[in-house]
């Protein structure tokens, strides 16, 4: 029984077209768990990717809005202190309003600065890496040489230095990957 001939085999899709047909059909079944395992690859590396670009995106979020709700409560504070309500109340609702504020400004300092701008970058990273990897996963002809060079891009960009995602914001993006939500492509879940 011969195995056929390999000419210049570069890849297993290769061997798959010059074997012999009497043994064909063992190469058939050994390309075909190939395939299923990067596939499998695939819809691993598209899962790891959507959940670290929806975790950027939410801790963008949860900065914008923690911002915004200490400006508002600040401002708050200080009205109150304006309004006067007895002497003593508005000297401490003042206080809280300017110390709030300093907070504010300090906290967003130095690193603060540019917090959204870097896990927005980030999380584009990663979504521009899992539309990559889910356009592979629903082509029939994706080489090994694509899955892996995807399975690379991945780790590169996992080693990459990055904020962390606060815990919050973890726990926020898995609730919203995990409903379906048409703001989320769940293919890697099927």
């Amino acid at each position: 029984m011969g195995l056929g001939y390999l000419r210049n085999l570069n890849s297993i899709d290769e061997f798959y077209f010059v074997a012999k047909p009497e043994v064909s059909g063992y190469f058939e079944k050994v390309y075909q768990e190939i395939k299923a395992m990067e596939k499998d690859l695939l819809r691993k590396l598209g899962e790891e990717t959507i959940y670290s670009a929806k975790g950027h995106f939410k801790a963008c979020d949860l900065r914008r809005q923690s911002i915004t709700y200490t400006i508002w409560g600040c401002a708050i504070f200080n009205v109150i202190g304006i309004i006067g309500i007895n002497p003593l109340f508005d000297k401490i609702f003042s206080a809280l309003g300017l110390f709030g504020t300093i907070a504010l400004l300090i906290w967003n300092e130095g690193e603060g600065k540019n917090y959204r701008a870097l896990h927005k970058a980030t999380a584009e990273k990663y979504l521009s890496l899992h539309k990559e990897i889910r356009s592979c996963f629903h082509l029939n002809n994706t080489s090994a040489t694509q899955v892996e060079e995807l399975s690379n891009k991945v780790i590169t960009l996992d080693k990459a230095e990055k904020l962390e995602i606060p815990k919050l914001a973890r726990i926020s993006a898995k609730r919203s990957i995990e409903k379906t939500d048409p703001e989320t492509d769940n293919w890697f879940l099927t």
